[in-house]
């Protein structure tokens, strides 16, 4: 059949070419994944790496810029709709880039909070060797980011402390075996690795006879539960730690600092990947959907 029926078009031949005047060609269907997908990339990308830490102000005006094309995206949809055009390619479109460019923001920053701001934060301190902890102060190596501490050092467990709110920060002086001291700056540290009722503390590798680095806790909101452990500890024992340092106890640190770097990049990998399968196929599914409709 010609789909004319009295030199009118069939119901058929009028769905037909609606469809295909709806039909996005394959390079607006290819743009539609590539473009969100570009946008979510380089939006993860400042949000989580070394431009944030050199340059928050510069991050922030880049990933603005980044948000550019949305705007001018929906502009378009908003033209093609006011000169009687279809406006909904270009509205998925726009729709699509919101979308990738918000979770870029997030899963970029939140990246960048649990992984890269600590190695970059770490890598930048100094490492100290061979520290005695009886005769160094904390105020000397507040520019500490990994202690190895002289030969004989261990964890004084017997005088160990744990503070409760809500998880338990424990924490345990790091001792000279044989040796008094009159301070004790220098704390091993962990969260819900202790009771927080006797002397129990069993963090990082508290152990091990080989441990004798400390890699410095960077969260402050941490640091400041730690601290009110340390004041517990100063009065159940009598301890003085004018300047406390707190660190996770461990054969080697810069293992862990690498370990940061690492997993920053997993996670880019990972959901760069995961946010391209997602595009593809609700792409692939929008250009379905128009078939059936149409």
């Amino acid at each position: 059949m010609s789909g004319i029926i009295g030199g009118k078009p069939t119901m058929s031949k009028v769905r037909k070419m609606l469809y295909e005047s709806r039909r996005p060609p394959l390079p607006a269907l290819v743009g539609m994944v590539f473009i969100p997908w570009l946008v979510y990339v380089a939006v993860y990308y400042l949000r989580s790496f070394d431009m944030h830490y050199n340059s928050e102000e510069m991050c922030n005006i880049l990933s603005f810029v980044l948000a550019i094309p949305i705007a001018v995206f929906a502009f378009m949809a908003f033209n093609l709709a006011m000169n009687g055009n279809d406006p909904i390619p270009m509205a998925f479109l726009t729709v699509a880039t919101l979308v990738c460019w918000a979770l870029g923001y997030v899963l970029g920053e939140s990246s960048y909070t649990l992984f890269m701001k600590p190695y970059y934060e770490l890598s930048n301190l100094n490492t100290y060797q061979r520290i005695d902890p009886t005769t160094w102060q904390g105020s000397q190596l507040m520019d500490a980011g990994m202690i190895e501490f002289k030969k004989g050092s261990k964890l004084q467990l017997k005088t160990s402390m744990g503070f409760k709110n809500d998880n338990i920060y424990c924490v345990a002086p790091v001792v000279l075996q044989n040796a008094t001291a009159d301070h004790y700056d220098f704390w091993a540290v962990g969260t819900n690795c202790c009771s927080g009722h006797v002397p129990d503390f069993q963090c990082g590798e508290y152990s091990n006879p080989m441990a004798r680095w400390g890699l410095r806790v960077m969260d402050e909101e941490s640091r400041d539960m730690y601290r009110l452990a340390v004041k517990e500890a100063e009065a159940a024992f009598n301890l003085k730690a004018p300047h406390p340092i707190f660190m996770h106890w461990m054969v080697d640190p810069q293992s862990e600092v690498e370990a940061y770097k690492d997993d920053g990049f997993r996670y880019l990998v990972a959901s760069t990947g995961i946010t391209f399968a997602v595009l593809l196929a609700v792409v692939l599914s929008f250009a379905f959907v128009l078939h059936a409709l149409f």
